[in-house]
């Protein structure tokens, strides 16, 4: 999270060199310079974040990197502020004149440079903690939870619930007569049960008997073409040593052809579970998936709307809604007694039992995590009780399930989405957000850039609404009349996820505290020629 950090100072001094040109005289090269140093730094960073949960040298890196930006931030907050004040005193001819008698350059570029100084010395550290190949690949926490995602269609989960009317509907799609390649898509949040649904739909008995052609594929976040084609030719295609020779060999036009050439003839189903960047629909669709009316059918699942609809345009996502109060506690149920307990919830223990599948908010996934910990667990109500009221530690701990799966998501967003989606932390749980209040408040804190026109930052502040929606972090809560997003809310997953990043990340102390910033002030104390003593 330090990249988004890093990102919002980087433009808070390209601001400061657009539009304070005039003020800035002898503390424009330190400005510059800071802001060069801060670009450098950011692109070492976008590798650096991916793997702070596998070394602690890393960590604290990142951290020390941190502290500086924030540091930068304060420094060029009070500088911008004190042009703004002069400009209110209509003081701007005198600056031309008396540089020194309105604002004290000199103290300020100094602390400019002692913040270089000190971010240079953090770059040349990063040799001396031994870190030196941060940019060579994903990290082994990358590859982790990568590995978790792989899916299969061949381990069908029994334990479902509630998704009997939109399997119906998913079929229907797929067995329509039309004979050009269509794309059906699945999309929802991370563990609302995309990846268990599409397993039903390939493993139905009716889809088995239309297409002579199945194929299964995990994308990924990390999208790799070519393993991607040879994994689906091998699905096509009786395995030898001679054809995985000749596939680890191919190019990847040639693995290109080859895919086409094995899917020209057949009437072929191909789920692409897990797409998250439209580019991957690209490659794949444009000369590896015939479409020559053979009624082929491409399923495809994602977190992202905007995937989706990239796909096939003319094809309306199935949305995956969240479990209702029943069919959660159903589930719950299955996880937390087992296949055979067909008698139901003990009656001591069917109020708390509740509660818990409450508090996971009709998340299949947190169902299945914390109903599973409860099987192993003795049934008594205090047992419970202490799930009930450490929920959301219990939740975060099962790191291999619900909280690895949802850190993809978050790991996916761009830097500025990661600040706005972490600030969400903030609001009450259940909490239904005004898009209006929320939008002035990130535009009050400094979280989004300020435009030159008020309507122009709200218009880029409700974007940044509708892409963490359409990327499923945030719900639609309510909609206006003319199809805008009035009021939204977060999942209790989701939100755990953003403030347990957040307190990683100090983010909640930096909203809540300036006590950095009056230290900062405190250095940069203006002399008696100052503005206020000047006034």
């Amino acid at each position: 999270m330090a990249d988004p950090v890093i990102s919002f100072v980087i433009e808070r001094t390209g601001d400061l060199l657009i539009q304070k040109i005039v003020f800035l005289k002898g503390v424009r090269r330190q400005v510059e310079r800071l802001q060069n140093d801060l670009v450098r730094m950011r692109c070492f960073l976008k590798d650096a974040d991916q793997r702070q949960d596998e070394d602690a040298r890393i960590r604290n890196w990142v951290s020390e990197i941190r502290a500086a930006a924030y540091d930068a931030e304060d420094i060029i907050e009070i500088f911008a502020s004190k042009v703004e004040f002069i400009k209110d005193k209509g003081l701007v001819t005198q600056l031309t004149y008396y540089p020194l008698k309105i604002v004290n350059f000199y103290k300020i570029g100094k602390e400019i440079e002692s913040l270089q100084m000190r971010i240079n010395d953090i770059a040349d550290s990063r040799e001396k903690y031994g870190i030196k190949s941060l940019g060579e690949g994903m990290g082994t926490h990358g590859e982790e939870l990568q590995r978790l995602r792989r899916s299969s269609p061949i381990s069908e989960d029994t334990d479902i619930v509630g998704f009997e009317k939109i399997t119906k509907s998913l079929v229907k799609e797929l067995l329509k007569g039309d004979k050009n390649r269509q794309v059906v898509s699945i999309i929802g949040m991370g563990g609302a049960g995309k990846t268990t649904l599409a397993k039903k739909v390939y493993n139905h008995v009716d889809v088995r008997a239309r297409f002579n052609c199945r194929v299964w594929v995990c994308v990924s976040s990390i999208y790799n073409h070519k393993e991607t084609l040879r994994t689906i030719i091998k699905q096509l295609n009786p395995i030898t040593n001679e054809l995985l020779d000749m596939l680890e060999k191919m190019q990847e036009q040639d693995l290109e052809e080859r895919l086409y050439k094995d899917l020209k003839d057949k009437c072929y189903l191909v789920v692409l579970d897990d797409v998250w960047k439209e580019e991957a629909w690209d490659c794949l669709a444009r000369r590896a998936f015939p479409d020559v009316n053979t009624s082929s059918r491409v399923l495809l699942t994602s977190r992202n709307q905007d995937v989706a609809v990239h796909a096939d345009a003319l094809s309306k996502p199935h949305e995956l809604k969240t479990l209702g109060q029943e069919d959660s506690w159903q589930l719950f149920l299955k996880k937390a007694f087992g296949h055979g307990a067909n008698a139901g919830c003990p009656t001591d223990l069917e109020v708390i039992g509740r509660k818990i599948a409450g508090r996971c908010a009709g998340l299949p996934l947190a169902i299945m995590v914390i109903g599973g910990l409860l099987l192993g667990k003795k049934r008594l109500e205090s047992e419970w009780e202490k799930v009930l009221d450490n929920f959301s530690a219990y939740l975060s701990r099962s790191q291999s399930d619900a909280g690895a799966i949802l850190e993809l998501s978050y790991a996916d967003l761009p830097a500025n989405l990661k600040f706005c989606f972490l600030y969400l932390g903030l609001f009450p749980e259940d909490s239904v957000i005004s898009v209006r209040k929320l939008i002035h408040m990130w535009v009050a804190e400094g979280i989004m850039q300020k435009r030159d026109a008020k309507n122009l930052e709200e218009t880029a502040a409700y974007e940044v609404v509708e892409r963490l929606c359409s990327r499923n972090m945030v719900q639609v809560a309510e909609m206006t009349v003319d199809e805008r997003i009035k009021s939204c809310r977060v999942h209790d997953a989701l939100r755990e996820l953003a403030i347990r990043k957040a307190e990683d990340e100090i983010f909640f102390q930096i909203h809540d505290t300036r006590d950095d910033e009056i230290s900062a002030k405190s250095r940069i104390e203006e002399s008696p020629d100052s503005v206020t003593h000047t006034l």
